[in-house]
């Protein structure tokens, strides 16, 4: 894991979120209604595990095991 996620909380705010992934706070509560990360609430507070982000992103780089965007070497 990268040196990034692993000083992240185990918990994060929407605002761990979007410093994360580098996207604006409509985009990121936007991934979390549309059940693309799960979140849970504490109070009226949105929260997310880090491990939901990790699989979120691992999920985004991978398609059916292999590394979105890379060439096959079949011909």
């Amino acid at each position: 894991m990268n040196d990034f996620f692993v000083n992240l909380p185990d918990i994060l705010t929407i605002h761990d979120l979007q410093a994360a992934l580098r996207i604006g706070r409509s985009t990121a509560y936007k991934l979390i209604q549309d059940d693309q990360i799960p979140s849970f609430r504490i109070g009226k507070s949105i929260k997310v595990y880090k491990r939901s982000l990790v699989e979120y992103i691992e999920k985004a780089l991978y398609n059916e095991g292999e590394l979105i965007g890379s060439h096959s070497s079949e011909e």
